[in-house]
């Protein structure tokens, strides 16, 4: 994979971040100052606020299942409530994610207001600009989440489902712009890859996939866990191996880029551009993980 490629479209990403500043228009009138006991309270409210905001979590809250039979292989894989993959077994009793700290999810880098970056990890954490998590559906194979920025900026729908013959976890996540201007964003989905239950890993990507595999100590061997682009993409995309398996910063998703990985304890990165989103539109990347 190019290491000249993904700079280029990291490039574009930062050539396209435009500033903007409010002015006050003449004659406003301004707010009188707080008094001390106003801004302490204010100070107060700020903090628990943020307290009360939704932790980061690799608790399961929905597990999927589709068990081996003549024409499905095994698979299990556990969601949270935030909409973070935390489980991945595939085959019985081969696991992909859930070894240790556990790091997969999602990130947005808002690059009109300044490379702004919004993004939840499970164990590697989160930005701490999210509201709580709204479970829109749920069935036996699917669950579709709601997630909406703390400045009301951005929503993001992922619908996260299990197809039994293609022994895959499908991500479906739907970006919606909720402001009056058109914004520029990438999405980036990220994931810890301890495939075979190991840690280390050789790990590497192309333009479609990235992925990350146990060449000697797995059982049974070489067994891998690849994160791909599900169906057509239109978007700018690029996905690679990073030698850390902390999940990046989103409008840095490529810092810890540096080729083909052998023998480390990394992860595996999806990015997206997502260019010109109107006013109230949404745009649309899917993605699966599956084993192999």
């Amino acid at each position: 994979m190019s290491k000249k490629l993904v700079v280029a479209l990291t490039t574009m990403l930062v050539c396209s971040v435009s500033f903007a500043q409010e002015l006050s228009a003449p004659g406003k009138r301004l707010n009188p100052p707080m008094t001390a006991a106003e801004n302490a309270a204010a100070i107060t409210a700020q903090k628990n606020s943020i307290a009360a905001l939704p932790p980061a979590t690799s608790s399961c809250n929905w597990t999927f299942t589709s068990p081996q039979t003549a024409a499905n292989k095994f698979l299990e894989f556990c969601v949270t409530v935030n909409g973070n993959i935390v489980e991945f077994q595939s085959p019985s009793g081969v696991e992909h994610i859930r070894v240790g700290a556990v790091s997969e999810g999602y990130g947005i880098c808002d690059g009109t207001t300044g490379a702004v970056p919004y993004f939840d990890y499970a164990d590697s954490g989160d930005s701490a600009n999210w509201q709580a998590p709204v479970t829109l559906a749920s069935t036996a194979t699917s669950v579709k989440i709601k997630r909406t920025t703390t400045d009301s900026v951005w929503t993001l729908i992922q619908t996260i489902s299990i197809n039994k013959p293609a022994a895959s976890a499908y991500i479906t996540m739907a970006l919606k712009n909720n402001t009056a201007a058109t914004r520029l964003a990438t999405l980036v989905r990220f994931a810890d890859v301890d495939a075979g239950g190991v840690t280390n890993n050789n790990l590497d990507g192309t333009l479609d996939s990235a992925w990350g595999y146990d060449p000697i100590g797995s059982s049974p061997p070489y067994a891998g866990l690849l994160l791909q682009v599900n169906g057509p993409n239109t978007f700018n995309h690029q996905a690679w191996a990073i030698n850390t398996s902390t999940g990046p910063n989103p409008c840095t998703p490529n810092a810890n880029f540096v080729g083909t990985l052998t023998n480390v304890d990394g992860g595996i990165v999806s990015w997206n551009l997502l260019p010109s989103i109107a006013k109230g539109a949404t745009k649309t990347v899917k993605l699966k993980y599956t084993a192999f």
